[in-house]
């Protein structure tokens, strides 16, 4: 059984984390919502321009293309180190017995959206960005690859979204048991 000056420090923890995983789950919301943005809304509205102003090249569609995926890697920049941080911590917390619904399955799924990340801001776009790599033989493989990495990363962030704010559900169910305790 838990001290009461124990009992209260759990409880103030838990109210904490709360509020960081509400914060969190916004985070995660916003790189799906990107990510939806770039691949299901802009993509294909963009590289169709030439429907609407003949004037537009293919080549030209890419550029605007790669802008925005310039502005939406900004963010996912961020966002793998607010993942980095945030789990990293809820690892620490469950090897310490803090916070006992943390699995280590979620850390290994931040490693993943986190490589994901690498993967698409670091290796894949700045090849397709370069001018001379559009006429080469591995553009339309990388582009393909790249495509499933956005894909995965999205599948990944939204599990991560998903398993988060049944968490924050189920904390403050867990909250409320040990306010009845005291």
């Amino acid at each position: 059984m838990f001290c009461p000056n124990e009992q209260k420090a759990k409880q103030t923890f838990l109210k904490y984390l709360r509020i960081f995983d509400s914060f969190y789950l916004l985070l995660l919301g916003v790189g799906i919502g990107g990510i939806i943005a770039c691949g299901a809304f802009a993509a294909p509205v963009v590289f169709k321009i030439n429907e609407f102003i003949p004037a537009f090249s293919q080549s030209e569609s890419g550029l605007i293309m790669g802008k925005i995926f310039v502005r939406l890697n900004a963010y996912l920049v961020f966002l793998m180190v607010v993942i980095a941080i945030y789990e990293s911590i809820g690892l620490l917390t469950c090897n310490l017995k803090i916070n006992s619904i943390y699995s280590k399955f979620w850390f290994l799924l931040g490693v993943f959206n986190i490589t994901l990340i690498i993967l698409f801001v670091y290796y894949y776009t700045p090849f397709i960005l370069k001018p001379q790599n559009i006429l080469s033989d591995e553009f339309v493989t990388m582009h393909k690859q790249s495509v499933l990495v956005f894909q995965a990363l999205m599948f990944g962030l939204s599990l991560l979204f998903i398993w988060r704010a049944y968490a924050l559900h189920y904390m403050q169910q867990i909250s409320k048991r040990i306010g009845e305790v005291a």
